[in-house]
């Protein structure tokens, strides 16, 4: 009776529009009044889910990003892209998915992707000759990268949660993201030829050269990062930090970091944050009631019963959160079912590593679904187009991304061979 009501209550507080942190401590609340559960396990639980050291590299992650946009590196990271691949049919749409990959390393977020690098890449593709849907179209699928190449904000907020090896995420992530990168290439060499634009003319390699040597330090951000990891130098958190230095490092080399944007930076990363620690805070105590149930258990026994186990179980898991990604936020879905879905991917042999890119690439796709994809709203906005013009121009670029993502569900080894190579004792 009282899961019932768990249940009925989250899905009513939601239905009415409720904000999803509140549908969850209201949801909790009623079970707890309900059911044979001390009232103190609310706090105990909001605060034990907060107190992990690896959560305090969120917000340095999120204020590098900030940095590196602010600080001009968004600019620079286009020019030396289209210098690299401005010359290949499609043209600046290329260059628009290779800068995404680059920034992607930097900001580990799709939205600070889109908003970053966005009014740099449309406002460059139409006035190349390319219609403002297909711009704004290739500006959002590309932005579905940030979150894969490491660093990833929602890699450190599942590996917190779950106990999971964040290092062996970010290696996970790598050959994933540039597949996603290369998939969606492909897709613009095709579809660049409705478009009419001849590309650039191709640099010589003197002109890279000098380009590359000029932007290598931004260039080099998930390297520093990742290489501090695999090598065991830091902690998440500590890399987080050393980001943040960085970035404040590289930004100031280019003359382009001014104190007066400070204030606005730090409120941005405090906003941002702060979003997503009262999400968890919330959820916290949701995820366990849920698991006390044994929800995970009789899930993981259905799956085994089927006869197919791993692969009903990842193929629904797939389905699901493509569909909630559509109404719900992807800060949101991560924490909620989190909990979930990876107690019954363990109970079937899943590699939580492997369960963790998948999921985390469910959830990116969400952000260019409608109707909540929030990296379409920005699009369309920055494009100054209808959002369903947007809507209808994103549609085709969900084939490569979806192709990775069958990709990377059914061949495990993508994402957990480079994490065994370079991380044997993980």
């Amino acid at each position: 009776m009282a899961f019932a009501a768990l249940l009925i209550t989250f899905a009513f507080f939601m239905a009415i529009g409720a904000p999803v942190a509140l549908a969850m401590g209201v949801a909790s609340m009623v079970y707890i009044l309900l059911g044979d559960v001390m009232p103190s396990i609310f706090i105990f639980s909001m605060v034990e889910s907060l107190g992990g050291v690896t959560l305090l590299a969120i917000p340095f992650f999120v204020l590098a990003g900030e940095i590196m946009n602010v600080g001009g590196v968004t600019e620079r990271i286009f020019r030396f892209a289209g210098l690299l691949v401005g010359h290949i049919r499609g043209g600046l749409a290329h260059v628009n998915i290779l800068s995404s990959l680059f920034f992607a390393g930097i900001s580990g977020s799709a939205v600070a992707d889109t908003a970053g690098l966005g009014r740099i890449e449309i406002k460059a593709m139409v006035k190349a000759g390319y219609s403002r849907p297909f711009s704004a179209a290739v500006t959002a699928a590309s932005s579905c990268i940030g979150p894969i190449i490491p660093p990833s904000i929602l890699m450190v907020l599942y590996g917190s949660m779950t106990d999971v090896s964040i290092p062996a995420l970010f290696v996970g992530g790598l050959v994933p993201g540039l597949l996603l990168g290369l998939f969606m290439m492909v897709y613009v060499y095709f579809a660049a030829k409705r478009e009419g634009v001849e590309p650039e003319v191709r640099a010589s390699l003197c002109e890279i050269g000098r380009s590359f040597i000029r932007n290598a330090p931004p260039l080099a951000t998930p390297f520093v990062i990742l290489a501090g990891l695999v090598f065991g130098i830091v902690t998440p958190t500590e890399a987080g930090v050393i980001a943040v230095a960085y970035a404040c490092v590289v930004s100031m080399l280019y003359g382009d970091m001014k104190w007066c944007n400070l204030g606005p930076m730090l409120e941005e990363a405090l906003v941002t944050t702060t979003q997503i620690m009262f999400i968890l805070g919330m959820s916290s105590l949701f995820g366990w009631l849920v698991t006390t149930e044994q929800l995970p258990d009789a899930m993981a026994e259905f799956f085994h019963r089927s006869g197919y186990g791993q692969i009903a179980f990842l193929f629904a898991m797939n389905v699901i959160l493509l569909l909630l990604g559509t109404i719900m936020s992807l800060t949101s879905i991560l924490v909620i079912f989190t909990p979930t879905l990876v107690g019954m991917g363990v109970a079937l042999g899943v590699d939580p590593v492997h369960l963790g890119v998948v999921i985390v690439l469910n959830l990116t796709v969400g952000l260019i679904t409608p109707p909540l994809g929030w990296c379409l709203y920005i699009v369309t906005e920055i494009a100054e187009i209808r959002f369903i013009d947007t809507a209808k121009a994103i549609l085709p670029f969900l084939i490569p991304i979806l192709l990775v993502l069958l990709l990377i569900t059914y061949v495990p080894s993508i994402v957990t061979y480079p994490g065994e190579l370079l991380l044997p004792g993980r």
